[in-house]
């Protein structure tokens, strides 16, 4: 993938190395999408209960989040035909 280059903060650039890393990772096929938006919104819950007391905590959290929903969206075809995840209302 080619991706254009522009200059980030420090934070984004953290999320992008973790992106990098979980991506690197041998079983990172295995990783069922909806499991990477678990940790996202895991990541963020621990964030918002961090906020007040541990500002480094909650961003590291942030951080952690931003990469899994990062690669969530990644794999992510656009084809609403492709997609597996059925609606559970309208069963």
């Amino acid at each position: 993938m080619h991706a254009t280059s522009f200059i980030v903060g420090s934070a984004a650039a953290r999320a992008l190395a973790q992106l990098q890393q979980l991506e690197r990772r041998e079983d990172f096929s295995e990783i069922r999408t909806v499991d990477l938006l678990n940790a996202a919104a895991h990541s963020c819950d621990r964030a918002h209960k961090a906020l007040r007391s541990d500002a480094a905590e909650a961003q590291a959290c942030l951080i952690h989040g931003a990469s899994r929903l990062l690669a969530a969206a990644g794999r992510i075809d656009l084809d609403p035909s492709a997609m597996n995840v059925r609606d559970l209302r309208s069963a």
